[in-house]
């Protein structure tokens, strides 16, 4: 051994108490911060069941809301068109509380108010968990959303006329449009036009708001006019049912068109437009038999002989109507004049060409499911205000 060396020492006793206490630290640390997360575990986990409830009672409340404008003539309907003050409780006054087997669950508030259109509907519901009274003072959760309902446009409820045309007018001697009677959808003129109205001598058009108007202006029908996305809903529901057709098609009394929503589409299947080529329109004609619903055309619709329509007669471009006794169109017609097609009637025998019908012209006396539903990308979860 080399003078003044010492020799390394390798002993390592006394090192196992303080690996001992720290060890012991490190155990009561971690048991401590279990114990508070154990403490504080059913808390966080009743708060997410909280709010989990209110987002489904918010729902709960937008099915409401659809229930209700889906059933205005009900109790607890809301009427269309809206009423300028929304009734209770679809003006977020009440909270309407449920209860499972007996006991409170919670309860929402509903805002329901006018859309951008005619045909739309706002919605605002925000669900409670146990409820949103001030004076209670046990955790509260609630849960905010917000939606658009839609439906189609219904012409019946929202123009002003019978006859609608958008474009010129020409009715013959014989002739008669009566809307005087039926008030259910407010009163009608007998006839609306954008372009000139030229009515023979003999011709009756009578409407409870007056005869007939012509020189409208055509924005005026925007509010009324199926629009693209009306039509593109109603050639859905058109070909779920199998009634769904292209280009020119003939109904008669041995090949009848079947009740309810028909629609009859361009020969491409695109969208009708003021510069689609004449030869690409729909071209329906009906000459016999009866109709019940609503018989929509992307191009010109012709009614004769004794062909009797209950419901809504609509072409997107010119209709044209040369019917006798006993047939008639009981219900509204619009030509929307997409190419300026115009409207045409001409009858011979008795009875009158058109006569307005409320009931028939809204929903073709109930064939037609026009009823509301979620605008499609309208739903949110709102965040508060």
């Amino acid at each position: 051994m080399t003078a003044g060396v010492r020799p390394f020492n390798s002993d390592e006793r006394g090192a196992a108490l303080p690996l001992a206490m720290v060890t012991l630290v490190l155990l009561a640390s971690l048991l401590i911060s279990l114990s508070i997360l154990s403490a504080t575990e059913p808390l966080i986990a009743s708060n997410q069941l909280h709010t989990n409830q209110a987002h489904a009672l918010a729902e709960a409340g937008l099915e409401r809301a659809l229930w209700a404008v889906q059933r205005p003539e009900a109790a607890d309907g809301l009427r269309s068109p809206l009423p300028n003050t929304v009734p209770a409780p679809y003006d977020g006054s009440r909270l309407i509380a449920l209860s499972v087997n007996g006991n409170a669950s919670g309860g929402f508030r509903l805002t329901v108010s006018p859309g951008t259109a005619p045909n739309e509907r706002r919605v605002l519901s925000i669900g409670w968990v146990p409820t949103d009274d001030g004076g209670d003072q046990r955790p509260k959760s609630h849960g905010r959303i917000s939606a658009t309902l839609w439906r189609v446009r219904v012409p019946a409820d929202i123009a002003p006329c019978a006859l609608c045309v958008l474009g010129d007018l020409a009715v013959d001697d014989g002739v008669t449009v009566d809307a005087q009677a039926d008030l259910r959808c407010g009163g009608k003129w007998g006839s609306w036009s954008s372009g000139t109205a030229s009515v023979a001598p003999s011709a009756r058009i009578l409407g409870s708001d007056g005869d007939y108007r012509q020189g409208q202006p055509i924005d005026a029908a925007i509010p009324w006019s199926l629009s693209n996305a009306d039509l593109l809903a109603l050639k859905r529901l058109a070909r779920a049912r199998g009634a769904y057709y292209q280009g020119a098609v003939v109904f008669d009394s041995s090949s009848r068109a079947p009740d309810g929503l028909v629609f009859v589409d361009t020969t491409t299947g695109s969208p009708a437009t003021a510069t689609t080529p004449a030869e690409e329109l729909a071209r329906v004609e009906i000459r016999g038999g009866t109709f019940r619903g609503w018989l929509v055309v992307a191009g010109t619709l012709e009614v004769s002989g004794d062909a009797r329509i209950r419901g809504l007669a609509y072409a997107q471009d010119g209709f044209a109507y040369r019917g006798a006794d006993p047939g008639g169109i009981e219900g509204q017609v619009v030509a929307a004049g997409l190419r300026g097609g115009g409207a045409t009637f001409s009858r011979t025998g008795g009875g009158a060409a058109v006569t307005f019908d409320c009931a028939a012209a809204r929903d073709g006396d109930g064939t037609v499911p026009a009823g509301w539903r979620l605008k499609a990308g309208s739903y949110r979860e709102a965040p508060d205000p």
